[in-house]
């Protein structure tokens, strides 16, 4: 039997996500998450588009959400929108549906006053980071800090316990510089004008 060739065609359609689109998100975009997981997130990034927070962009193919984007405005400036959950499914890649989800989503933060797109992504992911430098994405220097819970408190103790067992051998060391004071006052035999000069040395060498 002869192979026989056919030619597809589909539209591509760039839109805002649909309250309905939970399903196909699942099956073409986010396999790992159950439709359930899907639908929450999307319900709450619906009811957040309404305030202006949150943008939840799809690419349709023939009625499916075959691709995905999300747009979140950060709380503390309202100018910059984090990128982030781009996917698209396997077979439309070499359509270049993602270019086309990354220049609506320019539209959408210019339409609703967001001036600069970023994303966070780890050192490691190298790929991602040279596509999103394709599509105009500059890299900035970043600096992480890390805390160890509790190991700030910890040694806060033992500074506490070593300043605790040092308090009595200071307090003896006082007492053995005033008998000092004291005793060479008495071998010298000074009289009282004498005795008072020693006192006010030793009060000074401890001040």
């Amino acid at each position: 039997m002869a192979d026989q060739e056919f030619e597809l065609t589909t539209k591509l359609r760039i839109r805002a996500a649909a309250a309905d689109d939970a399903k196909a998100l699942e099956l073409y975009c986010f396999t790992g998450k159950t439709t359930e997981e899907i639908d929450q997130e999307l319900q709450a990034d619906l009811a957040r588009t309404q305030k202006g927070e949150v943008y939840r962009i799809v690419a349709e193919a023939s009625g499916h959400a075959i691709g995905n984007i999300r747009l979140e405005r950060q709380p503390h400036n309202s100018e910059i929108g984090e990128v982030g959950q781009l996917a698209v499914s396997a077979p439309f890649r070499q359509f270049a549906v993602a270019d086309k989800l990354i220049e609506f989503t320019e539209q959408v933060a210019a339409e609703n006053g967001i001036a600069t797109l970023q994303i966070e992504l780890s050192p490691s992911e190298e790929p991602i980071i040279n596509a999103y430098k394709a599509w105009g994405f500059d890299e900035r220097p970043v600096v992480t800090l890390q805390k160890a819970v509790g190991a700030s408190s910890a040694a806060i103790d033992l500074n506490e316990e070593a300043n605790t067992d040092e308090a009595p051998s200071s307090e003896d060391d006082l007492e053995l510089q005033e008998g000092a004071a004291g005793s060479d006052g008495d071998l010298e035999g000074s009289n009282e004008d004498s005795e008072d000069s020693d006192d006010e040395g030793g009060q000074q060498e401890l001040l």
